[in-house]
């Protein structure tokens, strides 16, 4: 159900989720982000025990004249022993970027390469992150065209190569066709994976060849979930019976569109257990303003409020929230909800139900994650 989005919608919708979602976008405009992690010193020290030590001679032979009156001699002291000082050992800076390109994406690619490439002006597009590749140590940047009139879009993401699984391995190198699917080409390049969509195969192919021995020399390091991430298997599956309990109905499934996220940059990110989605509508035709869903999952992962509040989002409360905003999707004529917890993140967008009926199903989507 509202699969009848027109033109535009369907390709605003379209560049937030074909090719592993087009949201899976850098935190900061250029990505600076710092992982900052700690480091425990230890301190060696040195103590050194000076030991006195003592020789006994062989005693003199008896005189026969009278023997000076002996006289006092001068004591020599005991060697005192110097304790060497304390020793702090200094840790040699790790050589190898905990995150892909530092998380930078200017570094990755400037707005002028991104434009050669694709031909048109082409300016650093962050959106909001969804599904950020930081929180595995890679980086995921965007760019589109200047002139909002086009469409044209270039994704490139770079991942720790230990985090490819061999079903995507065995897509590496391989030349999309660029029809009727998403337009994404991968490469490896030492222990780094990039991995580019773009709107033309011969663009992608080019876009990794440039980044590629860049990224050789800083693939970032994989970072595991951390131990209280949600456990994800079946988004539609575990999230059902929350959402039908929320809006209090029993005849919701899956939309039908096309409009879902895809490509190799998705499947390595289900595999690594960090990323799922998943939507919800009326399985019946009889409705004039049937209700829409569509529930993005990051395992582990945390909003930055003041990106955000910049994207426009209003703080809310939600339950089991740790904190929550939504955000006028006026381009999708929906209302977005985002909101993390100890567990993670979730977007939910939703059509024709109010802000109060989308913060009902947030806090039973939350609750349903644990």
């Amino acid at each position: 159900m509202n699969d009848q989005l027109t033109p535009e919608e369907r390709a605003v919708m379209r560049a937030r989720l074909v090719g592993g979602a087009r949201d899976i976008k850098p935190v900061g405009a250029h990505r600076g982000a710092v992982i900052a992690g700690s480091i425990a010193a230890a301190l060696v020290i040195a103590i050194a025990g000076g030991v006195a030590a003592t020789t006994t001679l062989s005693a003199p032979e008896i005189a026969t004249t009278p023997s000076p009156a002996p006289t006092e001699s001068t004591p020599t002291p005991s060697p005192t022993s110097t304790p060497e000082p304390i020793v702090t050992p200094t840790q040699a800076a790790p050589t190898t970027p905990v995150l892909a390109f530092g998380g930078d994406c200017s570094a990755v690619l400037s707005e002028s390469a991104v434009s050669a490439l694709v031909g048109v002006p082409m300016e650093f597009s962050p959106g909001l992150p969804v599904w950020d590749a930081t929180f595995l140590g890679g980086v995921s940047c965007q760019w589109r065209a200047q002139d909002t009139s086009q469409w044209q879009a270039l994704n490139v993401t770079v991942l720790p190569w230990s985090l490819v699984p061999e079903a995507v391995r065995a897509r590496a190198g391989v030349t999309p066709s660029c029809e009727g699917g998403p337009c994404d080409y991968s490469q490896r390049f030492g222990d780094a994976w990039v991995v580019v969509n773009a709107d033309d195969a011969d663009i992608a192919v080019r876009a990794a060849a440039e980044i590629g021995p860049r990224a050789a020399a800083s693939p970032g390091t994989e970072r595991q979930l951390p131990s209280g991430a949600w456990k994800l298997t079946d988004c539609q599956e575990q999230l059902a019976d929350a959402v039908s309990g929320a809006l209090g109905r029993d005849d919701l499934g899956p939309i039908g569109t096309d409009n879902v996220p895809m490509g190799q940059e998705w499947d390595v990110l289900t595999a690594s257990g960090f990323a799922d989605w998943c939507s919800f509508a009326p399985v019946t035709y009889d409705e004039v303003t049937p209700p829409g869903l569509r529930i993005g999952i990051a395992a582990g992962a945390r909003f930055d409020a003041s990106e955000v509040e910049a994207f426009g989002g209003t703080p809310v409360e939600v339950d089991g929230a740790q904190q929550a905003w939504v955000i006028e999707e006026s381009s999708l004529k929906a209302l977005r909800l985002v909101a993390d917890a100890p567990g993670g993140l979730i977007d939910v967008t939703a059509s024709n139900l109010t802000e109060e009926q989308v913060r009902t199903v947030a806090a039973a989507v939350l609750a349903a994650l644990g």
